[in-house]
């Protein structure tokens, strides 16, 4: 019995590839490192660019007759939202500032109209102690005035018994 292997068609196109690769390979990096392929890329890469400037403009064009927004347009409201916000975050920085100012002063007001209620609530126990201590000294002396005026009664009495 004798084994043949059967035909296989992709071994055959991966053989036809491995030969043909290396011809093709060699003749495409010749045809690169000539000058003509050079200034042919250069002319095709000129035409791009100028095929792509083409269409640029005629979508502006087109954008603008159609009233709306290009590239630029967007890019342009973008930068003025960035700024926007950055604006708006420093008035609000400034606002939190001011209000910390303005919440420290009205702390402040409260604390000195607190001093001046404590102050006038010490300034009347200092009458009342004042009042007592005058009434007291005068309490004393109309009682040193009786013990005095009793004691020269006393002495009259006892001069006159005398």
């Amino acid at each position: 019995m004798s084994q043949q292997t059967p035909f296989d068609p992709f071994s055959l196109w991966k053989d036809l590839y491995d030969k043909s690769e290396s011809q093709w390979s060699k003749v495409v990096d010749e045809t690169m490192h000539k000058e003509d392929f050079s200034e042919w890329m250069g002319q095709f890469l000129n035409m791009y660019l100028q095929y792509e400037n083409m269409i640029k403009q005629s979508t502006e064009k087109y954008l603008h007759q159609a009233n709306m927004p290009s590239r630029a347009d967007i890019s342009n409201l973008a930068s003025l939202m960035v700024n926007l916000e950055a604006k708006v975050d420093d008035l609000e920085e400034i606002v939190e500032e001011s209000l910390s100012q303005q919440m420290k002063t009205l702390e402040a007001s409260r604390e000195v109209n607190r001093l001046k209620t404590d102050i006038r609530n010490l300034d009347k126990k200092l009458e009342q102690i004042l009042t007592l201590v005058k009434d007291q000294a005068e309490a004393k002396q109309s009682s040193e005035r009786e013990v005095a005026a009793s004691n020269e009664k006393q002495a009259r009495a006892k001069e006159s018994k005398s």
